[in-house]
């Protein structure tokens, strides 16, 4: 199977005294979940707009190929994001910026097709940026630039694939006195931040809005999670999504009458000793199941196959999942409604639940294009502001809100009292400069523009932002150098393919 092969640990701090552990971490997905390209496989296909993706290795690397219109463009692909137990992404890295790839490997067919979002994309390009929430679940630690969308700091990863410390914490104290209670045993913690450590993860929800003056980050296995953010989910909702996982165990009666006792880490082992079957996961269904199980199944029965369907998701592409509501019976797949509600997988502190679930609404309508969510949350923000008058999340918040709905004045307000609390951040320039190109101060938006490429100059939102400003002011020809570079900046991807 696809990538299917062991990390190698060498010399890893663990494994002198963890050599089982370290072993059979290795060959997991987690540690699988990023990595650098190796021979990757051939491969092409034809895409919308008459665009056609190859993917080719060489001794120089994995470079993939977009022709379009008569044009070729190459990128060299620097990472590789994904275990490929379902499929594997890829990350292009140019000027120390990411961006995603429209290509993706889909293990079950064993050939390339368009990405998961990229679908909808008439001409799917190698532009859209990689921020600090895609890389946090795939990586280690990344060194995000703040106040840049897709930056990050040399050499980007400060460990690349998951760590034994993205779930056991810091190890720095066990190593100096490796004594019980010197690390996170996460099966040891209390059910609330015992599952944290996995859904830090595994529950994306509808959105996740952290804390005042807290990145993503900043969350350590033994906290909760609701320390650092907080993940809303919609009210009642069943739609099966790639990363809810712990959306839809919670679902399940299995865990609802286990009182807590039931949680990942039941029937998955981070450190396998061998590849799970279905008899390893049968067996853990027998524990609380096998005196009634006795008298209806044969001995040999795989309860996997019946109540943990696999099943397509909604949001990932051409892949299907294994559905964790451990249903009684199947249900069959199909698009199911989506209430507009949303609520706190766990709520925040008291003094931030109001907060966090205002700024929601404002993300998920915006996300999923619903003006009733915007509102609403806008709504409840203007409240808020009111008591935290210096709160940035808020405060981008409102201008969010405000610019979309045409209000480019006072959305600027807020924007611009944004930057004074952080100044040199490419992206609320970029914020204060649209803002005031809504609102037709066309000089003055050049300024913060031109300023959010100085801070990061591959800002490709700012970019065409600016480029419309050159034109308003009569100066097509800046608009098109900046265009000119823009471009010749993105295809300036290190090395030659050779092909």
């Amino acid at each position: 199977m696809f990538l299917l092969f062991p990390l190698a640990l060498a010399a890893h701090p663990c494994e002198s005294c963890h050599p089982k552990e370290v072993a059979g971490y290795s060959h997991s997905s987690m540690a699988r979940s990023l990595r650098r390209p190796g021979n990757e496989p051939e491969g092409a296909f034809p895409a919308g707009s008459g665009t056609r993706f190859s993917v080719h290795s060489g001794s120089k690397g994995t470079w993939q190929r977009m022709e379009r219109a008569g044009e070729v463009s190459e990128y060299q692909v620097e990472y590789v994001i994904g275990s490929g137990s379902h499929a594997a992404g890829y990350l292009i890295r140019i000027a120390d910026h990411l961006f995603q790839s429209p290509v993706c490997y889909y293990t079950n067919r064993r050939a390339y097709d368009l990405a998961p979002g990229f679908e909808r994309i008439s001409e799917p390009d190698f532009t859209r940026p990689v921020g600090e929430e895609c890389v946090l679940c795939h990586s280690g630690r990344a060194l995000h630039v703040p106040g840049t969308a897709n930056q990050y700091t040399p050499p980007v990863f400060a460990e690349e694939a998951i760590s034994c410390e993205r779930c056991h914490g810091t190890a720095e104290a066990h190593l100096r006195r490796p004594v019980p209670g010197s690390i996170v045993n996460p099966a040891k913690l209390a059910p609330a931040a015992r599952d944290s450590i996995c859904e830090q993860c595994h529950l994306a929800g509808v959105t996740r809005i952290l804390n005042p003056g807290r990145n993503f980050g900043d969350f350590h296995p033994g906290q909760r999670l609701e320390e650092a953010f907080t993940v809303y989910t919609r009210a009642g909702a069943r739609a099966f999504k790639v990363i809810s996982h712990a959306e839809q165990l919670a679902l399940s009666a299995c865990a609802r009458n286990s009182r807590g006792r039931l949680w990942c880490g039941t029937c998955h082992d981070p450190h396998p000793r061998a590849a799970p079957t279905s008899q390893t996961y049968s067996a853990r269904c027998q524990t609380c199941h096998q005196g009634r199980l006795a008298k209806s199944h044969p001995a040999d029965t795989n309860c996997v196959s019946c109540h943990m369907t696999r099943r397509r998701a909604q949001d990932g592409g051409h892949t299907v999942f294994t559905d964790h509501r451990i249903t009684r019976r199947p249900e069959p797949d199909g698009p199911v409604p989506q209430p507009e509600d949303l609520v706190a997988w766990r709520d925040p502190e008291p003094a931030l639940q109001a907060r966090n679930l205002a700024l929601a609404y404002v993300n998920a309508g915006i996300s999923g294009r619903s003006p009733a969510q915007i509102v609403r949350g806008y709504r409840m923000l203007t409240e808020i502001e009111r008591a935290a008058p210096n709160d940035v999340g808020v405060l981008k918040g409102i201008g969010r809100a405000l610019l979309l709905g045409k209000e480019p004045v006072e959305a600027l307000k807020a924007f611009e009292r944004v930057l004074q609390s952080v100044p040199n951040s490419a992206t609320s320039e970029e914020d204060v400069g649209t803002a005031l190109l809504e609102s037709g101060q066309v000089e003055k938006a050049a300024s913060h523009l031109e300023r959010a490429l100085e801070l990061d100059p591959l800002l490709l939102s700012a970019a065409t932002a600016l480029q419309e400003v050159y034109r308003r002011q009569g100066a097509n020809e800046k608009a098109g150098a900046l265009g000119d570079r823009m471009r010749r900046a993105m295809r300036n991807s290190p090395g030659k393919s050779g092909q």
